[in-house]
This record gives structure tokens, C-alpha cells and sequence, in this order.
């Protein structure tokens, strides 16, 4: 039985690779987060690959994290089109490119630059995301992000950077 439990559906999880892969990981990561943007940034390539070659399931949950320096990446995951997984992988990976801009802006003018430089409208239901997200993270005994859970061994972002030795 599993140690870590989450709820991946998928209103509230991006989900890349096929249910039945041999390994998986839940990556909890913040949009304003520079520890998430520099994890997600050296590992999504190879993480996408194995997704895509049936080796793992990913599942990124975004937590809205209580803490100042990422009200903006909050207010970025409001954001995140759940039904349309693709188009919210690029819109994520053009967020953690763009990290430093979306950080320098005041948080009332997060929503309109996101809408502007990217295309978005925020999720309908973002409010219900964040709580649940919320829920999940306070029940797994997670305290920061990025937290990584690869076939239920618990890794912070610094812990991964043996990475081939994790995914093998």
C-alpha cells in the first residue's frame, strides 16, 4: 500500500504518460517557486521522455503555498487549464521560462500580463484546485516545493539532482 496519497484526476492534475508505466512520480511545484522553476527547467525533457516512452506516469499538482515570494506564481496556477493537459504543459513551461518577469510584477497586475503574454483565462475551478491541492500536501506531509514523490521515496528538488540514479 502506498505511503502517498493523492488525488490525480484530472481537474486538478496535469498527467503525462500511461497509467500502467512502471514508475511514478507526483511533482508539487509553484509557478513563482525558483527551486520548482530550476528543477522543472534541468529535468522536464527527460521526464517528458520517459512519460512518452511508457517508462513513468508524471502527475504535477501546483500548490498555492502561503509564502510572499510566490503570490505571483499562485495567481500564474489559477491559470492552468486542467482539461487541456498539452496546452497546459506549455503555458507551465513558458511560465518557468519567463519566471523573473512574472515575479517582478505587482500581484493585481499578475492576471492581466498572463492574459496578455500568454493567452490564458483563468481555470473555472482554481478555487476548488487550490484547496484541494492545499488538502493533499498538508495530508502527505509536504512543506516544500518542488516535492517529488518517484514510486513512493519522498525527494525535495535539491535531492533529485542524482536523477539517473533515482530513475533507474
Amino acid at each position: 500500500m502506498s505511503e502517498f496519497h493523492f488525488n490525480v484526476d484530472q481537474q486538478e492534475t496535469l498527467t503525462y504518460g500511461s497509467a500502467t508505466a512502471p514508475h511514478k512520480l507526483v511533482a508539487v511545484l509553484n509557478l513563482g517557486c525558483t527551486a520548482s522553476q530550476k528543477w522543472w527547467l534541468a529535468n522536464q525533457a527527460e521526464l517528458l521522455k520517459a512519460a512518452d516512452q511508457g517508462q513513468l506516469v508524471l502527475h504535477l499538482k501546483f500548490w498555492n503555498k502561503k509564502k510572499t515570494a510566490l503570490t505571483n506564481g499562485n495567481i500564474a496556477q489559477e491559470f492552468i487549464d486542467y482539461n487541456d493537459p498539452e496546452t497546459a504543459l506549455r503555458y507551465v513551461d513558458a511560465v518557468f521560462n519567463n519566471q523573473a518577469i512574472l515575479r517582478s510584477y505587482d500581484c493585481e497586475d499578475v492576471p492581466a500580463y498572463l492574459e496578455k503574454r500568454f493567452g490564458v483565462r483563468p481555470y473555472a475551478h482554481a478555487e476548488q484546485v487550490k484547496h484541494r491541492v492545499a488538502q493533499q500536501t498538508f495530508q502527505n506531509e509536504i512543506a516544500t516545493v518542488p516535492t517529488l514523490i518517484y514510486d513512493d521515496q519522498k525527494f525535495t528538488g535539491d535531492q533529485w539532482a542524482d536523477r539517473e540514479a533515482v530513475l533507474n
